[in-house]
């Protein structure tokens, strides 16, 4: 696909770097010849220098061919007019960054009047993925698909599981829990295993269910880490704001500690529980003074990376349960993938993956059925897709224990009538269903081809 992008910051080159990854034909947009020239030099990009809201510049850049258009400047104006603009050419989607929670409470009527195809606001991507993974502490990372109770849980085996050398087909009846395995990676391969596949310590594994299964198979599995009741968040930046309502939804005490006055003024007024202490993170004593020896969860969400990760390492130290930190950097990211022993998130490459996840379900529609999300598991060759099933999928109507499944293929969940449930051999597919499909091939273009190819028209009959 042609992917046009408008801003070659740390989030435009996220994304553009994403992009070239999969495959597509990307442009880059930036009024600053430096930043053009590293996007030029370092990916397989085209650049055009100019400022984006100008029809001149889009025209050059031919935004009104592109299949995905993406405004990813620093400011939110300039995104929403480059977006409408080049709608206005021709362009079939286009996508805005947006950073104003003003315009994130409006965004419906925004959308309308702006033709956008959807917008993201990183800090709120990012507050959402972290709460998502204090849910489930013992988690490295957590999926979670549009409109579909079933979540996709990884985490690593430790030393003395109960789950070190249990063959998966023997998993629910020991544990009681029925959730499926999805990926596993060993030695840095991934795989989709089979009921054969004996589970070892040290091995990553991806499993899904709804959370309430997710939970009680964890405690099974002797995995289970006490809920997180009480968080510190170190810095007071937006993502922290929205973090903090998402918490104290779900019954979470969070502290925040913030060292400027302005900002901490401004959070009181936000924010009417959390507790607001304006004093510098790194002072130990601070910590200390606010329990972080108690705390079942402590964030780094300052604007410096070094900061980040060494209060981070300082919490783990001290016992906290689970500790994240947020990490701009994309060399520290890769430095700190092995010797990291927490969980360290980039609101650039979590806002680029969920628009290459979209990128990726264009690519693949047809009449028999739609792809509505796409995510990788840990490595490019093993990924998560949902469909809806169509009308004339070779599948629908039939059991699973007929169908002639590829191998290397795993219906891991069925979403029918907004139920969430995992599919069994008896289990039938039927129009309008969302189906979650994991699988070790790159070609699933649509839902048909999960079967073995010579039995599609056989599956139709």
């Amino acid at each position: 696909m042609k992917i046009v992008i408008a801003g070659a910051g740390k989030i435009g080159m996220a994304i553009a770097r994403q992009m070239c990854l999969e495959g597509h034909d990307v442009t880059v947009i930036d009024q600053r010849q430096d930043r053009l020239e590293l996007a030029v030099s370092s990916l397989d990009v085209i650049g055009c220098c100019g400022n984006c809201s100008a029809l001149e510049t889009l025209t050059e850049a031919e935004a009104g061919t592109a299949d995905v258009f993406i405004a990813s400047t620093g400011f939110d104006e300039a995104n929403l007019l480059a977006c409408r603009l080049s709608k206005k050419l021709g362009a079939d989607h286009t996508i805005s960054i947006l950073r104003n929670p003003e315009y994130m409470e409006n965004l419906e009527l925004l959308k309308e009047a702006m033709d956008l195809t959807f917008s993201l606001h990183p800090d709120y991507v990012m507050a959402e993925e972290i709460s998502r993974v204090l849910q489930f502490p013992a988690a490295t990372r957590v999926e979670s698909f549009p409109d579909c109770e079933q979540e996709i849980v990884t985490f690593r085996i430790e030393e003395g599981s109960k789950l070190t050398g249990i063959p998966l087909r023997h998993l629910s009846g020991r544990l009681g829990q029925k959730v499926l395995v999805c990926s596993v990676e060993r030695d840095g391969q991934y795989r989709i295993p089979d009921g054969d596949y004996v589970l070892n310590t040290g091995d990553l594994i991806s499993i899904t269910g709804t959370s309430a299964a997710l939970r009680r198979f964890f405690i099974s599995a002797g995995a289970y880490k006490k809920p997180v009741r009480n968080v510190i968040l170190l810095g007071g930046s937006r993502a922290a704001v929205h973090l903090t309502n998402l918490l104290e939804s779900t019954g979470v005490d969070v502290t925040i500690i913030e060292k400027d006055p302005k900002r901490c003024n401004y959070l009181a007024e936000r924010l009417k529980y959390a507790d607001i202490h304006c004093a510098d993170g790194a002072d130990t004593g601070v910590l200390q003074a606010n329990g972080i020896s108690r705390a079942d969860g402590f964030v780094t969400l300052t604007g410096f990376d070094e900061y980040n990760i060494i209060l981070a390492m300082y919490a783990s130290k001290m016992g906290v349960g689970k500790v994240i930190s947020k990490v701009n950097n994309q060399k520290f990211m890769d430095m700190l993938e092995d010797v990291f022993p927490d969980t360290a998130l980039s609101p650039q490459a979590l806002v680029a993956e969920r628009i290459a996840g979209y990128a990726r379900a264009l690519c693949h529609t047809s009449e028999r059925s739609t792809i509505e999300a796409l995510y990788y598991l840990g490595d490019p060759h093993i990924t998560a897709t949902e469909f809806v099933v169509g009308e004339q999928a070779a599948g629908a109507g039939k059991k699973l224990l007929h169908l002639p499944l590829r191998k290397g293929v795993l219906i891991a969940a069925v979403t029918r009538k907004g139920r969430s449930f995992p599919p069994d051999g008896q289990t039938e597919l039927m129009p309008g269903d969302r189906v979650i499909v994991v699988t070790a091939e790159h070609t699933l273009l649509d839902l048909d081809d999960i079967l073995v190819p010579e039995n599609r028209r056989v599956a139709r009959l």
